[in-house]
């Protein structure tokens, strides 16, 4: 059995998901919480800068969602299948979407921009709540097949957090939310966490038979978050119908899509959202996922840490008010500068790729962000990052891919 260390704040936030999943597995470890005033000389000693972080005999791991799909696999708790994970993993991303738009307000410190989130938050949450109410009432009580997952663990555990950035109960108006979250906490192993754990200061390829499918991509006729999932799709052979509607054709499609946002990927008649979780479910089926469960941690791993560049970045281009615009991209710059210089660092190490010895769906999700994050710059992302550009390179000598860029649309981002 290995030793495993969970490294994170003396608080419940994004630990506590990964500590819920442990305590229901019966699996020992050692809760490592330290002080918030010792953050900045522990800060270098983590993958990234940041936590929660995991150790597993010594080697440390990193972000969260990973983490906890890795143990989720061990418990019985990824569904029956493939499709199923990919909806638990849906779920979960649904759920770390929530916790980021209260999070935008909640940490937010200009007045004005405050202000402007709060009502950000308050449009967005209900709507976000509502549909995940729907989802559970739809399928018995849980957010996937009817049965526990780590998605309903991952919902309940960040629930205290997520109420104490909002300053209200979030659940107050969703039944089907509510009895979810009584349903988790009557479970005897989380019953017992929650009794002992400490106080916080944050309380409350494909198959050869899968060539009967259909797949139709709806998205915008630009690069950004559609091109990872549109590279993986080309990058297995598969066909598939490339949907691209205007930004003034969209208002009339919003309601068509799960959570009310796209890319979504439509695979014999039924829409699935969230974009990473698309292209890890056909990752999966194109032996992009790693030789074993800690490749595939790692990889997940790598993919959030291609997509925290990739939002403050966006947050910086899309934001209008000048001001807080300036104050946007100090951070995006920051942000976009120690993750190529790590990037840089781990591709080498790795012979070319971002993990193991060959490529990988984040290797994809990288090389699809990089014509929008370039535009978002305004100069090439890769340019002062020779192993970045290589890595890139090999991506794009794939022949369903080349093939994919010499025929795709031309767009204006």
């Amino acid at each position: 059995m290995p030793n495993y260390k969970l490294t994170y704040f003396p608080v419940k936030a994004l630990g506590e998901p990964i500590r819920f999943i442990l305590s229901y597995a019966k699996i020992e470890f050692e809760d490592d919480r330290f002080a918030r005033e010792d953050w900045p000389k522990l800060k270098d000693q983590m993958p990234f800068g940041q936590v929660p972080v995991l150790e597993v005999d010594g080697k440390k791991m990193h972000q969260s969602p990973a983490i906890s799909r890795y143990f989720a696999k061990q418990c019985g708790l990824v569904g029956k299948n493939d499709l199923e994970a990919y909806e638990i993993d849906a779920a979960v991303d649904t759920i770390h979407d929530l916790r980021a738009r209260i999070g935008a307000y909640s940490y937010e410190t200009q007045p004005e921009a405050k202000e402007q989130k709060l009502k950000e938050m308050k449009e967005r949450v209900p709507y976000m709540l509502k549909r995940l109410n729907e989802q559970v009432k739809k399928n018995g009580g849980y957010f996937v097949g009817g049965a526990l997952s780590w998605a309903d663990l991952t919902f309940v555990a960040l629930l205290d957090y997520l109420n104490f950035m909002a300053k209200y109960d979030i659940l107050e108006e969703y039944d089907a939310l509510k009895e979810l979250k009584e349903k988790v906490l009557a479970i005897p192993q989380i019953k017992a966490w929650v009794a002992k754990r400490p106080e916080s200061d944050c309380i409350s390829r494909f198959p050869k038979n899968s060539n009967m499918s259909t797949y139709k991509l709806y998205y915008f006729n630009i690069t950004g978050m559609g091109e990872p999932v549109r590279f993986v799709l080309n990058y297995g052979g598969v066909k598939f119908e490339d949907v691209r509607y205007s930004f003034e054709e969209w208002p009339k499609h919003k309601a068509e899509m799960p959570m009310g946002q796209m890319p979504v990927l439509e695979i014999d008649g039924k829409k699935y959202n969230q974009s990473k979780s698309i292209c890890r479910y056909l990752a999966k089926k194109f032996k992009l996922y790693g030789s074993n469960e800690l490749e595939a941690l790692e990889i997940d791993a790598a993919a959030d840490d291609v997509d925290d560049m990739r939002i403050p970045l966006s947050q910086y281009y899309w934001e209008k008010d000048p001001a807080f615009k300036a104050v946007l991209k100090e951070k995006a710059m920051d942000k976009y500068k120690t993750s190529m210089a790590l990037f840089e660092e781990r591709v080498k190490k790795n012979g070319g790729f971002l993990v193991g010895s060959k490529v990988s769906w984040a290797d994809l999700l990288f090389a699809g962000f990089c014509d929008y994050l370039s535009m978002v710059l305004g100069h090439d992302i890769n340019k002062d990052y020779p192993e970045m550009q290589k890595l890139r390179k090999t991506v794009l000598s794939n022949p369903g891919l080349k093939a994919y860029i010499d025929k795709r649309p031309k767009t204006d981002m």
